[in-house]
């Protein structure tokens, strides 16, 4: 059996595929590997900063004038050492404020989850997002699922509507022109002047319900936690499916629902829930 040639012709190669280190910034890696030390010891001279991460003493010198001009750092003028400055401090204690958060919601979250039998959970906000940080499970087959570091789309949970409702108005207006009110059920509410006026029932309220706006079947509660300077900072809710989730029984677990957001508030040293503060948790 003769065979004739193919008439297909090779394929044209394609464009040689970068590997991941094509898209490093070698000069932020360099700045970053002098930030680093600073995990290592408090204060830095510039000579023993130098030999530490075997760059040039120009470019060390560099690296520290601009993070000593944007704040990261900051020169001692009489000794001329360098030790992190206000913005740096900042990113820590932000990091450390939403650890502590988790870790103190844990016991408050237990006790709900363990007397309504539901999944219990608290989220930051993200953007147009609100972020799931702690969750303590159900304790029916039937329940709802989720797990830490789970995304939303704020306009759409209970976790996520509360805490916009602490925004204050003009940022509210703000959210609800820029951000997309993507219908997620056909019980997601999308029309913006609709959503302002609930996000301001849930701030006169100091609670909010997600009946079945985030996905079909499911209904949640959630209300307000505020750290030591009385500014909301993150939400707390329970969440059970719809047949279970009657709106007589979000009515009863609501003040549960209020009372496990106090409970954590106070863990954080907030001063009190009888007037929270609108505005953007710094």
């Amino acid at each position: 059996m003769k065979h004739g040639k193919s008439s297909r012709r090779p394929s044209a190669p394609g464009p040689a595929r970068k590997p991941p280190t094509a898209y490093r910034i070698a000069s932020l890696r360099a700045s970053l590997a002098v930030l680093d030390q600073f995990g290592q010891q408090e204060s830095w001279a510039l000579n023993d900063l130098t030999a530490a991460v075997g760059q040039s003493k120009t470019r060390v010198f560099r690296i520290l004038s601009t993070f000593e001009d944007s704040g990261y750092l900051v020169r001692d003028p009489a000794s001329g050492r360098y030790r992190p400055g206000p913005r740096l401090a900042a990113l820590s204690a932000g990091s450390g404020k939403f650890e502590t958060l988790r870790w103190r919601a844990v016991p408050p979250l237990q006790a709900l989850a363990e007397s309504t039998g539901e999944t219990a959970h608290v989220g930051i906000l993200h953007g147009a997002e609100v972020v799931t940080v702690q969750v303590v499970d159900g304790r029916h087959e039937i329940r709802m699922h989720s797990t830490v570091g789970k995304r939303s789309p704020a306009h759409a949970s209970s976790l996520g509507k509360v805490l916009l409702a602490y925004f204050p108005e003009p940022e509210i207006d703000e959210f609800l022109r820029t951000a997309e009110l993507r219908a997620l059920t056909p019980h997601t509410i999308t029309d913006p002047l609709r959503l302002k006026r609930q996000l301001l029932e849930i701030r006169a309220n100091g609670a909010a319900l997600d009946s079945e706006e985030l996905e079909l079947g499911l209904r949640c509660i959630a209300a307000p936690v505020t750290d030591h300077t009385g500014s909301v900072v993150a939400s707390v809710s329970v969440s059970a499916p719809a047949i279970r989730m009657t709106a007589e029984r979000a009515r009863e677990l609501m003040p549960q629902v209020k009372e496990t957001g106090r409970a954590i508030s106070r863990m954080l040293g907030s001063p009190s829930l009888t007037e929270l503060k609108t505005g953007r948790a710094g």
